[in-house]
């Protein structure tokens, strides 16, 4: 593009660094982040979230929630996708209780749950014996309409019954 006289805007840039993040390369889309900024172009919530996906993908949630903690700082507002992102990344790293915490907050934002951070977050109560913290999770899914009852409920069922075969 350059070498054509077209400047990257900064759809350009999270495009760039969406894909790289998500292949697994957030190295080199931190690199694209300080270019662009370099260059003129703020971060919004989509850059900075692309970054927290790629590093939870990579098993360092704890980066994403610096990342997340660098983004307020710059005066960027997380989103649903953000807040998603990190519960879905904190569970999976096994930080329920941070994971908890975020999800408390979009809670109180009103925000949705998406399927994949709904099930992670319901599994890892569940496996840390907090069916009843788990049930909570449903009841908001549900109320909250991120989720049709069925969908909410079956995830749950299953995961609590997996939980009863696990146990003697």
């Amino acid at each position: 593009m350059q070498e054509n006289g077209v400047e990257p805007d900064l759809v350009t840039y999270n495009t760039l660094i969406f894909g790289l993040s998500k292949s697994g390369r957030v190295m080199e889309a931190k690199k694209y982040l300080r270019i662009m900024v370099e260059m003129g172009h703020f971060p919004d919530e989509v850059t900075y979230t692309s970054l927290m996906n790629g590093l939870c993908r990579k098993g360092d949630a704890l980066a994403a929630v610096a990342l997340l903690e660098e983004m307020q700082a710059q005066g960027c507002s997380p989103n649903e996708c953000t807040y998603n992102t990190l519960v879905h990344g904190l569970c999976k790293a096994r930080l329920l209780e941070k994971g908890l915490e975020l999800y408390g907050l979009m809670k109180e934002g009103g925000m949705k749950l998406d399927t994949a951070s709904y099930g992670t977050l319901v599994r890892t109560l569940c496996r840390a014996g907090r069916v009843a913290d788990a049930y909570g999770v449903f009841d908001y899914a549900v109320q909250s309409k991120s989720l049709t009852d069925v969908s909410a409920y079956l995830t749950l069922e299953s995961t609590v019954k997996q939980l009863k075969e696990a146990r003697p």
